[in-house]
This record gives structure tokens, C-alpha cells and sequence, in this order.
């Protein structure tokens, strides 16, 4: 049955598209005369019809389908006539980016929760504070440091501790103090604007800031993290710089899966134009000459899957 389908297709095909534009030719007494009418009227059909009915949709081209999807997610192969694997990719691609988006500004508002936090609870004028109170009147330890410059500017806050009232002018006075020439705890360089390393030190290495958190005490030396105790505002602190930083990873984990589905709709869209290539039907043909010297019209229907 499927041969008998194929066959007359073929020929309703081949006969109706050829001859659709003139008459058959007349049968005469003479074979040979017949046949080279039919042959001229096949021949003259197969050059007047158009280069589109002589084979299949056009092909399409494997790079652009390629770069359609390294591009657009989904556009290779939407390019391929593959309209599901095309909302597929594409659905992928939002997702990736609605995440990367969605977490970003998460961390974006807990990253800004918590700088807040810091510039209300720590303070510069108690750190400059701090290492002035742990430094002066050890003449014999430090005899380089300005020893009682600043008593004369020393007022007790509410939490009895000894603070600088004019810290700013004290400030590159006993910057070079901070070093672990003098205080071997004091490894790092406070930055002189609120950088993303300022906000990043002043709650990760207690041991060098921790005393300028609002309730910390000058008599204690706070430890790093995992050495010995911090105050509550300090680890409050930590915590919520390690909720965004959690929210960024996960940014980072849409924009990589957004990554990946670029590279893989593009290697998927070259194989996918190349299948869409490969299933389509062309109609040939040619003619065969036997060794009678009888001429055959051959037409075929070339299905390629």
C-alpha cells in the first residue's frame, strides 16, 4: 500500500507540476516521433518550473543557526522550524536571569541593611580612640608615639569609655601606629572611604576592630573568629553580611546557568538545523539511456530523514 501511495503521488506530482502549463502532446503512428515529443514536453516543463518546486523548502544554514543561539537562547532553533525546542531554551534562559535578577537585588537590599548597621553601631572616632588608650603612657614600649597629646581632648561617653573628641586631627597622627610593629594583632590598613573592604574588615578582624563597635569595652582584647569572643553587635554584624553574601552566590548561580543554556541552544541549534536539512523532500530527475538506445524520463521523490 505505502508503494502504490508513493508512486501515485510521484506521478501526480511530477505530471501535474510538469504539465500544468500546456497540453499533453498527440499520439501518431510513429513511436519514435511520440517519444520525442514526450521528452521535449518533460524537459521543457522541468526548465519552466521554478527552482523552488524543483526541491524543498530551501535549506537552512547550520552557523547562522548556531549564532542565532549563542546569541538569543532558542533563536537557532526557532530559525530551525523547532518552535518547542525554541520555547524550551528561551524558557531556561529567563528563569536564569529572573533568578540572577531576584537574588542580586536581595543582596543588593541586605547589602545595604547591613552598612546601615555598621555606620550606626561602629565608629572611627572609638577606634582612633582605642589604639590612643592602648598605646599612650608606655614611654618605654613606644617611646616614638605622641604621649599625652591628646589627654587635653578626651571626654568619657556613656559607656565609660575614654574617646578623642577631635579624632579627625588625630587620625594621621596615629594612623602609622596601627601596624604590627606596634600592636601585633593590627595587621590591616583601615581604608579612608567606606569602601566594600572597609565595610568587610571592620566586622571580619575583631581583634583590630572590634573594640569601635558600640558595645564593645576598651579593657578588652576581642579575638578573630573562631579565637576567643566578640561582642553581640559584631557577630550580629557578621551574620548579616553572610546572608548577602549567600544571596549574591546565588546570583551568581543564574548567570551561570544562563552560560551554559547560551552554549548548549548553540550546539544544540547546529544539529538542529542540520536534521532540519537532512528531512527534507526533493524531487529529481534525470534521463536513462539503455544500451538499446531506448531514452527513459527518470523522476524520483527523494525523502531524507
Amino acid at each position: 500500500m505505502k508503494q502504490a501511495f508513493w508512486g501515485m503521488f510521484i506521478f501526480m506530482l511530477t505530471t501535474g507540476s510538469l504539465w500544468a502549463g500546456g497540453p499533453l502532446p498527440e499520439a501518431s503512428d510513429n513511436v519514435l516521433l511520440n517519444r520525442l515529443q514526450l521528452h521535449q514536453a518533460l524537459t521543457g516543463g522541468l526548465e519552466a518550473l521554478p527552482e523552488d518546486e524543483m526541491s524543498s523548502v530551501p535549506a537552512k544554514s547550520v552557523g547562522k543557526a548556531v549564532l542565532f543561539s549563542a546569541l538569543v537562547p532558542g533563536a537557532g532553533q526557532f530559525y530551525a522550524n523547532s518552535y518547542i525546542k525554541a520555547a524550551g531554551f528561551l524558557a531556561i534562559e529567563a528563569l536564569a536571569w529572573t533568578i540572577n535578577i531576584s537574588y542580586n537585588n536581595q543582596g543588593d537590599d541586605k547589602d545595604a541593611e547591613f552598612k546601615r548597621y555598621a555606620d550606626q553601631n561602629w565608629s572611627e572616632q572609638r577606634y582612633w580612640s582605642y589604639l590612643y588608650y592602648r598605646l599612650n603612657g608606655q614611654e618605654e614600649l613606644y617611646p616614638d608615639f605622641p604621649h599625652g597629646q591628646y589627654d587635653g581632648d578626651i571626654f568619657v561617653d556613656n559607656a565609660g569609655r575614654p574617646v578623642i573628641n577631635g579624632w579627625e586631627a588625630a587620625e594621621p597622627v596615629l594612623e602609622e601606629f596601627a601596624s604590627t610593629e606596634y600592636i601585633r594583632a593590627f595587621s590591616h590598613t583601615l581604608p579612608d572611604t567606606k569602601t566594600q573592604q572597609y565595610y568587610e574588615m571592620i566586622g571580619k578582624y575583631p581583634a583590630q576592630f572590634g573594640n569601635a563597635w558600640a558595645d564593645a569595652s576598651f579593657d578588652v582584647e576581642y579575638q578573630d573568629f573562631g579565637l576567643g569572643h566578640i561582642t553581640p553587635m559584631n557577630d550580629e554584624y557578621a551574620i548579616m553580611r553572610d546572608e548577602a553574601n549567600k544571596l549574591y552566590d546565588k546570583a551568581a548561580y543564574g548567570s551561570m546557568i544562563a552560560l551554559l543554556n547560551h552554549l548548549v541552544s548553540a550546539v544544540d541549534a547546529g544539529f538542529t538545523a542540520r536534521h532540519y536539512n537532512r528531512r527534507q523532500m526533493s524531487l529529481t530527475y534525470h534521463q536513462k539511456v539503455y544500451s538499446s538506445g531506448d531514452h527513459v524520463n527518470m523522476f524520483g521523490l527523494a525523502v531524507v530523514f
